[in-house]
């Protein structure tokens, strides 16, 4: 039997660090433009994530009216937490950090109305919805295996996955030495030829909407996917030098794909639109901003809609993930938000994407690296990392983007 390794904990770290990211990203933008160390943003996420259990799961909220058409599918219920939470990031910043900004309070007032506010949110889900995990209304998903062998002549990969208690092939195939080396080569040419096709007579007035160095990665990584997929072979063999699993699911692809593209699109906002010149501007220097006409009123309510909606989209990726939602599972997601928002860079929501990706390595690979009695330390791995990198660096691998 094959067992897992370094590649399966590095595949499941790609995944929590996308639940990370989503709920980072957000955290970033209100602290750089809103000037909010938002210490509630943890259980924004929980209440995110009940905002989908309502319509998926309306008997299991006894203090609710049942649905008039009953539950719903988690896409539509997560649909639903998305808009009902953009409407609450909007409530809170109309109703309560508006009212103390207008009163010109500082940094600490803010961090003690943030902490207020968590307490409140947390207790009313904990009186609304009860203490007891909750596991959403979801098709049954089950969890493909990929097996690589590298024998003397190749890579052999197998497909399977577990039916009744035991391990069935799906599929089979190979890749001579020679193809592999081909495949690698062909896709780092491509990547560094698109990072050189971008930066070419780049100079300080270009604005990329994507960095050259992540569109040569992902040109790369596409290129190698697409050759692994179409130049597939015989096996080569199960008499390997070297084997491992990695687990998969079509939930997990789709955790990445979702955070992926909710990225991409708000760094579309941000970089194409008049909009996101003007969440730059306030970010940079407020008053400036004002100055030149930006309504910084207006920008601060979009980007508490805009964290309410990422928020909703990590709670309700952290509940389908871990198969079940609770009233603390956003406070225990906070710790490593907070770390990846620190360690990318706390002005910088590019920083905290990437950093809310290696805090999530991090984790994933501890744990597969320490002895199986210290699991438990997981949410402290990404603290060692974070202390190792701020040693080194004070703020944050990017700094202020």
């Amino acid at each position: 039997m094959v067992d897992t390794g370094l590649l399966d904990a590095l595949a499941q770290g790609l995944v929590t660090g996308s639940i990370i990211a989503a709920g980072a990203i957000g955290l970033s933008l209100v602290y750089s433009i809103a000037e909010v160390p938002n210490f509630a943003h943890g259980d924004m996420i929980t209440v995110g994530a009940y905002f989908a259990l309502v319509v998926n799961r309306p008997d299991e909220i006894a203090l609710l009216p049942g649905l008039p058409g009953g539950a719903v599918s988690l896409v539509l219920a997560g649909l639903f937490a998305l808009v009902a939470a953009s409407a609450f990031g909007a409530l809170y910043e109309l109703a309560i950090f508006r009212r103390f900004r207008s009163k010109e309070a500082d940094l600490i007032t803010m961090v003690i109305v943030s902490l207020g506010l968590a307490l409140v949110l947390r207790n009313l889900v904990l009186f609304v919805a009860g203490s007891r995990n909750i596991s959403y209304e979801t098709p049954v998903v089950r969890d493909v295996n990929w097996d690589l062998y590298l024998t003397g002549s190749g890579l052999t990969v197998q497909r399977t996955q577990r039916q009744a208690g035991d391990i069935a092939l799906l599929a089979e195939w190979g890749y001579p030495l020679w193809l592999l080396l081909g495949i690698v080569a062909a896709a780092g040419a491509v990547g560094y030829g698109v990072y050189r096709w971008r930066t070419t007579d780049e100079d300080f007035r270009t604005v990329h909407l994507v960095s050259p160095r992540v569109l040569g990665v992902l040109s790369g990584l596409a290129t190698l996917l697409a050759l692994v997929y179409a130049l597939r072979f015989d096996p080569q063999g199960t008499d390997a030098l070297w084997s491992t699993r990695i687990g998969t699911s079509y939930k997990d692809i789709a955790i990445v794909v979702v955070v992926a593209v909710a990225m991409f699109l708000l760094n579309l906002v941000l970089k194409a639109t008049r909009l996101g010149k003007g969440m730059r501007a306030t970010a940079d220097n407020m008053d400036l901003a004002e100055v030149r006409g930006v309504d910084v009123d207006r920008i601060q309510l979009v980007v508490w809609v805009i964290a309410g909606l990422l928020t909703a989209l990590a709670g309700v990726l952290a509940g389908w993930s871990a198969s079940n939602v609770n009233p603390n599972m956003g406070f225990t997601l906070l710790l490593p938000v907070f770390a990846a928002v620190i360690l990318g860079g706390i002005r910088s929501p590019y920083g905290a994407a990437a950093g809310a990706i290696l805090i999530g390595i991090s984790m994933d690979v501890g744990v597969y690296l320490l002895p199986s009695g210290l699991a438990t330390y997981r949410t402290a791995i990404a603290f060692v990392v974070l202390i190792g990198v701020l040693l080194v660096k004070p703020d944050g691998l990017w700094g202020d983007v």
